[in-house]
């Protein structure tokens, strides 16, 4: 009996022994490694070695903080990047041709000279035309005149001419051209107080310029002289000239200034 309670007192004192010798191991942070009394608390942490120190640049910019935002103004409130999609370019539209056909209206004045008085004329003109290329136009015309001609009597006239254009440089923007043609003309002739009726056939040649100022617009600047003759029944009877020593003529000249427009379809 006694045996058996000295037994039972040795197992308790061995056990409290073992315990207290854990606690000890456990709280110096001795216990091995695998041992069960310490799988309930982690193992201390180790300290983070130091590393490399970072260049002086590096470290400069590190201690100025981050970089400041741009001032307002300086970077666009919204970016568009998306790929703009080329245009197709519009298929051009082909001038449409102009017609070989033109009309020309003018105001003209022919200087006739005079013997012992002013002499002058003054009227206008029209003219269709047909170009058969840049440099070749044919031109038919009718003008109309009135005023004092060279003896002084009072007179108007008309005329019809058919004429030949060659333009020298069709392609510059001041064109340039030669005309020659032919041209008859009947005159209402008042000789002192007698209403006569005389007609005329002659030749015309001149040059010119031509300014175009729109597709189907130019302006038209000319100087033409001309020669004729009296064909009426009154003129082997009636002379038209004298020059007061008996020499008596029906062949006269002179020249014509005209400007105007030509129009294009």
């Amino acid at each position: 009996m006694v045996v058996s309670r000295l037994w039972q007192v040795l197992c308790v004192t061995g056990v409290a022994m073992a315990v207290t010798g854990t606690a000890r191991a456990r709280s110096a942070g001795e216990c091995p490694p695998g041992d069960w009394f310490c799988d309930d608390e982690a193992p201390p942490e180790l300290a983070p070695e130091p590393g490399p120190e970072p260049p002086e640049d590096q470290q400069a910019e590190q201690d100025a903080g981050p970089p400041e935002p741009p001032p307002p103004g300086m970077l666009p409130s919204q970016m568009d990047v998306r790929v703009a999609r080329p245009r197709e370019p519009e298929p051009e539209s082909e001038p449409r041709a102009l017609s070989p056909w033109s009309v020309s209206l003018r105001l003209q004045g022919a200087a006739l000279g005079s013997s012992d008085h002013d002499a002058g004329m003054f009227g206008v003109g029209a003219s269709l035309r047909y170009a058969f290329n840049s440099h070749l136009v044919l031109d038919l015309g009718i003008d109309s005149f009135g005023g004092t001609d060279y003896n002084g009597y009072d007179r108007s006239e008309s005329s019809l001419a058919t004429s030949l254009f060659v333009y020298l440089n069709p392609h510059q923007v001041v064109r340039t051209y030669v005309l020659a043609g032919l041209h008859v003309s009947t005159a209402s002739v008042d000789v002192f107080g007698d209403q006569q009726d005389w007609s005329y056939v002659g030749a015309h040649t001149g040059l010119g310029l031509d300014l175009p100022i729109h597709e189907r617009l130019s302006l038209a600047l000319d100087l033409v002289g001309f020669i004729r003759g009296r064909t009426d029944s009154r003129a082997a009877r009636e002379p038209e000239f004298t020059d007061g020593l008996g020499n008596l003529t029906n062949t006269s000249g002179g020249a014509l200034i005209r400007g105007g427009v030509v129009l294009y379809w």
